[in-house]
């Protein structure tokens, strides 16, 4: 009787078509199980450390493959980092329906659920936080990595250190609250919510890349940029 009243979900957008084709055969971020045991606390965040930096380099890889499917090449270098800035005011809001869920959020900061299905985005998003690094890194030659995973399941830490002043910056943290940024002030213009008219900086498209060169001013020594898989492939 009353189901004209209720309305039919807006078709997807050609922006929300193309991110669910890239994610689809993204590859999902899986670390070993957490095991509790005190015995094993030490051996267990070893175990996890060991992970995250054996599958560094195939995260950017894969990453830098699903820019390409937007046509983004994504690079350390300026042009690249620009690239990549410049994507994320256009689809960082589509990467999960809700940002501020604490089921989400646990899901990111304790690895409490698998990154698949409507949580596939977070594999962008954290491997977005070790482009964020890798950039910086190559502006700044005497960074370093502190990577552990403490006796409670909810400590987790992707940090460097090196930084001006000493302090320690997570960029895994950053990169979801900056896509988290980019929702809110969406989700508010939509409402025209007056009260988040000042969140409009995060659609700049330089806001990511202005975030990475302010960790490394111009002047500082810099190293090579390594070369992409596909060159050194060519090289071997």
């Amino acid at each position: 009787m009353f189901a004209w009243f209720r309305r039919r979900p807006p078709p997807p957008t050609n922006e929300q078509v193309r991110l669910a084709e890239a994610l689809a055969t993204y590859p999902a971020y899986a670390p070993p199980e957490w095991d509790p045991a005190p015995q094993n606390l030490g051996q267990a965040s070893n175990a996890y450390r060991e992970y995250f930096f054996a599958n560094k380099e195939s995260r950017l890889y894969a990453l830098r493959g699903f820019f390409a499917k937007f046509d983004v090449s994504m690079n350390l270098e300026d042009a690249g980092l620009m690239a990549v800035s410049g994507w994320l005011p256009q689809y960082a809001d589509l990467l999960l329906d809700d940002f501020n869920s604490e089921d989400v959020r646990d899901a990111y900061r304790t690895f409490s659920r698998p990154w698949i299905g409507p949580l596939n985005g977070l594999n962008i998003i954290f491997d977005l936080g070790i482009y964020y690094a890798e950039c910086v890194w190559l502006r700044r030659t005497k960074l370093k990595w502190i990577v552990m995973r403490g006796p409670d399941i909810g400590i987790v830490a992707h940090s460097i250190s090196g930084l001006p002043g000493g302090k320690l910056t997570d960029p895994m943290h950053w990169t979801y609250n900056h896509c988290r940024n980019v929702w809110v002030t969406k989700k508010a213009m939509k409402q025209r919510l007056t009260h988040h008219s000042r969140g409009a900086g995060f659609l700049s498209r330089e806001t990511f890349s202005c975030s990475v060169l302010s960790e490394a001013p111009p002047g500082r020594r810099r190293r090579k940029s390594p070369p992409s898989p596909d060159m050194q492939a060519r090289e071997s």
